[in-house]
């Protein structure tokens, strides 16, 4: 994680490219995303509207801190680094528990639908 601080933008991009395309937690996301969309019975325009909304709010977690870090980046300066410091510090227990309620609401629409 370190080693991120000095990357270059176009190195950045293709490494958050790299990443976001084989990280199983995006990747189950995405497909319990398609599921739902695909069982949800929308007419082809709902689903078009559905998966762009599905991406805008996917893409917003991190397009967000970019942009705001972009207009004000001595004010967001310590914050982000603060959230770095703990996202680092507890990234286990932070992606224990994604991928539990992940799970958790997966095998229940999975329940559901017996």
């Amino acid at each position: 994680m370190s080693a991120i601080d000095t990357v270059t933008p176009a190195k950045a991009a293709g490494l958050g490219l790299l990443l976001s395309a084989v990280n199983p937690k995006n990747l189950l996301m995405c497909v319990a995303a398609g599921a739902a969309i695909g069982t949800g019975g929308l007419s082809a325009g709902g689903d078009v509207a559905a998966v762009a909304v599905f991406t805008v709010l996917a893409a917003s977690t991190v397009a967000v801190p970019v942009l705001a870090y972009a207009v004000a980046r001595d004010r967001l300066r310590r914050p982000l680094d603060e959230l770095k410091d703990w996202l680092q510090t507890h990234n286990a227990a932070v992606m224990s528990v994604l991928l539990l309620v992940i799970g958790t609401v997966l095998i229940g629409k999975g329940i559901g639908g017996l």
